[in-house]
């Protein structure tokens, strides 16, 4: 009778508490223990909220959580609609939180707002905290408030707070039994490892002296990684001697998730030591696949083995769920199919790249490619004549009765690379058309000739960042590198370009010159490992939005350092041109902004990071010079062609908020190049800046590109270098970059480590 009253005082006092503040999230973070808190991942706007399936926490003036909805359109939905790997096992529609001095209570409700039992089958949570505010007991209660146990047979929690956001946990049933963490899962006493945010790392099986033990199935720790996003994307089973392993209830290696931009996990997988697929014990499947729609409800799931065909699950291979059209908040019925469809069906995108071209137009095509370079006029400055027309004959000896374009390509790239002009180029435009999910999902980078994948998102948890690549399809990384080399126009074959070309366009120049699979095998060594696996990708199993990071990273940007008295302005390109919003008096207005914030700040260093930077329009960075020069300089040469275009040889110093008297640095790399790499030789020639980095990609002189038609049955698009354009500075040589003051080379571990050594060196300078 005691408890009941304790139930209703609670309930009375939670609802004379008033949310003092209200967050929205499309999904919570994975929980593995009852102690951790319940926090949400993927955040929304309350605008957002109102477009789909979330989760609402409200939070009282102490920023405590006292209720957890989950709701579309104002109405409490079943919690299960957000798939899996959510944190909601121990939530319902409703979860109601009160609290008194040293006590927490959860109470439940279901879709229509009456008291139910939570996803754990407990109608009441009671946690305890002690004096510091930390949880250190939970015990569960039926609605009768008699003790209960939940799913897993567990009564009771309690939790000893240890150094290093480490916590013990142990659990007795109702009977005061001691019991594992699940009924299938037996660790016993459990070690949890948290990260700063609270969020678990691992969890490992200890004896009362907290020495690890193998569990009766080989397994003594269990380790888990996060996306950005708080997403669970891996975990790993190893044994009491940190070995990986075999083991669990799972009876494999570990397992991996993928997800979308929302959170949705859209495949759930297990794996073996080498990490491939590994049927499991459990599930009797290597992975389940989950589909959600625009809202996020899942309508479909199903299972599959270890070759990608779908399983059979008491007769059923698919199910799908079906939601009222006008009230998708409803429910309408559950469909069960048998039918088992592993008929595989060409791909209309792969059928159409391998169409074939007849020799004659291919021939068509290749006479024009050599009637257009004939424009250049440069066009044997780093190749002789005769060499170029040994080249020309032994292409054209390889054109064959048919070809496909990308075969062409191959072909007819090095023809055009063979120029040494950056402005040249052979471009298939098809890449930018085709849909992400047929590139491989890797980005390079390449030290020493070797491949290194600096993302980890080919679906085998062994592929850590770092790995080094070894072959696709068959194929060395060292042949790829150089033939992939063959297809990049570089001023006067600049090496340093070459690599830093390929750091950032690596997928553009793999699937121009070797086209798009439908599967890809991956032999590569794990980072600092000399274990060699062999995995595969298939196109219909991307890794969603793997790319977006570096793509959607803004094309200028600054950051102050406050502590270091810095500002660091990102110029990703000089691209701005007359049309469009970000056009030329967008960027000089920008610029202008950055250099009123920098005086502002009394800011003593500005670092301008030109890496990555392969050019664009001269106006963009003869504004920036403006900014870190007392006197006027000369910026082109006094010719002809200058005068025709109206530009103007010198550069006049601004007046307003100009940074000639901080210490400006210039970073750069080799992909810094053309309208960059000229603006650097003034800069160098005239001691306006310390340049920090490597080589840039080419030097004071280059030959602006031209748009020409493109190939005409082959529909290649071809840019042609026009006329030289050159910075009014004395005589350099045209085969090397612009040499830096300070020469630093960023290595794979850096990159990995995040470890930027050109600012760290400004930073210290």
């Amino acid at each position: 009778m005691k408890r009941i009253l304790l139930t209703i005082v609670l309930l009375l006092f939670g609802l004379l508490v008033k949310a003092q503040s209200t967050k929205y999230f499309k999904h919570l973070i994975f929980r593995e223990t009852p102690y951790s808190k319940t926090e949400g991942r993927i955040p929304l706007t309350e605008e957002e909220a109102q477009k789909g399936n979330h989760f609402k926490l409200d939070y009282d003036s102490l920023n405590r959580l006292i209720l957890v909805e989950y709701i579309y359109s104002k109405n409490l939905i079943d919690i299960n609609r957000s798939g899996i790997l959510d944190g909601k096992r121990a939530l319902a529609p409703k979860t109601k939180i009160v609290y008194t001095k040293n006590t927490e209570t959860r109470l439940f409700f279901d879709v229509d707002n009456q008291p139910t039992r939570n996803g754990m089958g407990v109608f009441k949570e009671v946690y305890s905290y002690n004096k510091k505010g930390q949880r250190i007991d939970l015990k569960f209660y039926d609605n009768n408030d008699k003790p209960i146990n939940n799913s897993w047979n567990i009564y009771n929690y309690t939790w000893k707070h240890i150094k290093n956001n480490s916590v013990l946990e142990k659990r007795k049933d109702v009977n005061g039994a001691s019991v594992s963490m699940r009924p299938y899962y037996k660790f016993y006493n459990v070690l949890y490892k948290f990260n700063k945010n609270r969020i678990l790392l691992s969890m490992k099986n200890v004896d009362n002296n907290m020495k690890l033990i193998n569990d009766d199935t080989g397994i003594a720790i269990d380790k888990a990684i996060y996306d950005k996003d708080n997403n669970l994307v891996s975990f790993k089973f190893f044994n009491a001697e940190n070995k990986a392993v075999v083991g669990s209830f799972l009876g494999t290696a570990g397992g991996f998730a993928t997800y979308d931009k929302n959170g949705n996990c859209l495949k759930y997988a297990t794996v073996g030591l080498d990490g491939n697929y590994m049927i499991n014990k459990r599930s009797n499947d290597a992975y389940s696949r989950y589909k959600f729609d625009s809202i996020g409800n899942l309508i479909k799931r199903s299972n599959y083995d270890v070759n990608s065909r779908i399983l059979k699950k008491r007769g059923v291979t698919s199910v799908e769920y079906i939601y009222n059209t006008k009230n998708p908040a409803q429910l309408m019925k559950t469909e069960l199919y048998h039918t088992k469809p592993n008929v595989i069906t060409e791909d209309s995108i792969l059928l159409n790249f391998n169409k074939k071209i007849e020799k004659e137009k291919l021939i068509e095509d290749f006479n024009q490619l050599l009637e257009a370079l004939k424009e250049h006029p440069s066009q044997f400055q780093f190749t002789e004549n005769t060499s170029y027309q040994k080249l020309v004959k032994t292409q054209r000896d390889k054109l064959k009765d048919s070809m496909t374009i990308k075969e062409f390509y191959q072909i007819a790239s090095p023809i055009v690379t063979s120029l040494g002009c950056l402005h040249t180029r052979l471009v298939d435009n098809r890449f930018f058309r085709t849909a992400r999910k047929y590139w491989l999902p890797l980005i390079m980078w390449f030290e020493d000739e070797k491949m290194y994948a600096v993302n980890n998102r080919v679906e085998n948890i062994e592929m850590n960042a770092g790995s080094e690549i070894l072959e696709i399809n068959g194929v060395s990384s060292s042949d790829i590198y150089n033939t992939l080399k063959t297809t990049i126009s570089a001023d006067a074959f600049n090496q340093n370009f070459y690599r830093g070309d390929l750091n950032v366009n690596f997928l553009y120049y793999y699937h121009s010159y070797y086209g798009f699979d439908s599967e890809y095998t991956i032999k590569f060594k794990p980072y600092n490992s000399e274990k060699i696996i062999t995995t595969s990708f298939r196109i219909d199993e991307p890794s969603p939005n793997y790319k977006e990071e570096i793509n959607n990273k803004p094309r200028l940007s600054i950051e102050i350092k406050k502590e270091k008295k810095t500002a660091i302005i990102k110029i990703k390109n000089f691209g701005y041109f007359p049309r469009g919003k970000q056009n030329i008096d967008f960027f000089k207005e920008t610029i202008d902004g950055y250099m009123q914030k920098i005086k502002d700040e009394n800011i003593s260093k500005v670092a301008f990071d030109l890496r990555g930077n392969r050019g664009g329009n001269p106006e963009c960075t003869k504004h920036v010079i403006s900014y870190i020069i007392d006197k006027e300089i000369n910026f082109y040469e006094d010719n002809n062609l200058n005068k025709r275009r109206n530009r103007a040889i010198t550069i006049q110093p601004k007046i307003i908020n100009n940074i000639n008297k901080t210490n400006v640095y210039m970073l750069v790399n080799g992909r810094s190049a053309s309208a960059t790499a000229q603006m650097l030789a003034v800069v160098k020639h005239n001691e306006l800046a310390n340049i920090i980095g490597e080589e840039t990609g080419s030097t004071y002189s280059t030959h602006p590109g031209g748009i020409v038609p493109s190939l005409k049955n082959t529909e290649l698009s071809l840019s042609l270098g026009t006329q030289r354009e050159s910075v009014n500075i004395p005589k350099l040589v045209l085969d090397k970059g612009i040499q830096p003051d300070k020469k630093i080379t960023m290595k794979l571990d850096d990159i990995l480590n995040q470890n930027d050594l050109l600012l760290n060196y400004v930073f210290n300078d």
